[in-house]
């Protein structure tokens, strides 16, 4: 159990190092986003210090099928009974996606800690750019992240199968940037919490330690449900 006073040091540490950094990024739903993953370890937080009042829930997620890192068709149904997270992410980015993608591990490293990266949970790292990010692309990306195969996917496919995926079904943003604009796609830094009927029940901010760890809870809160 990690005592309050923790958490609100993780949190002032994580406004300090943002106030340093300068992030453009396209977002949409609940919530701001800001932040890095730079800090200590992430621990999983109990229920006891959650609050008490039952977790939101949003859109019910569209039926879709994706291509996995191992080439392998794999969507909806391969989640149904499990609790997931989602973000969106391109292996050529270098603006947000290595923060994101970081913090993703943190997340999974909490998790095995925790005891609770097993048949109830899944991660998902959505490619926003499948005309570059094929399976093996995303294998090796994978690998740099330590990524267990079978319980971290990483998925891609057409632009026109997966843009209206994100805007229509995570509610994120996706889009091409504006004249300038460092990035080549322009993602959400959100991370998405999806219970185990495929219903939407939170976003949070995938850029700041402050949001995983919300994250965490909220994901052990689901898992109580039964």
């Amino acid at each position: 159990m990690v005592p309050k006073a923790v958490l609100v040091l993780v949190a002032i540490f994580s406004w300090l190092a943002t106030a340093a950094i300068t992030l453009t990024v396209l977002t949409f739903g609940p919530g701001n986003l800001s932040g890095t993953n730079q800090g200590p370890a992430l621990q999983a937080i109990s229920a006891e210090q959650t609050p008490a009042t039952a977790l939101p829930r949003y859109d019910l997620m569209p039926v879709f099928t994706l291509t996995d890192q191992n080439g392998r068709p794999f969507g909806l149904n391969d989640l149904r009974g499990k609790v997931w997270v989602v973000d969106t992410i391109f292996t050529r980015c270098t603006a947000i996606c290595p923060t994101l993608t970081g913090g993703m591990k943190q997340i999974q490293s909490a998790l095995k800690l925790d005891g609770q990266f097993d048949e109830r949970v899944r991660l998902v790292s959505i490619s926003v750019d499948g005309g570059h990010d094929s399976p093996d692309v995303l294998k090796q990306y994978a690998k740099g992240y330590k990524a267990e195969p079978d319980r971290w996917i990483f998925l891609t496919g057409e632009r026109d199968v997966v843009w209206p995926l994100i805007n229509d079904g995570l509610r994120l943003a996706v889009g091409e940037p504006e004249s300038g604009e460092e990035m080549e796609i322009l993602h959400s830094g959100k991370l998405v919490l999806i219970d185990r009927a495929g219903v939407i029940r939170g976003y949070y901010d995938g850029l700041t330690e402050a949001g995983r760890i919300e994250l965490l809870a909220d994901l052990s809160r689901l898992l109580d449900e039964g």
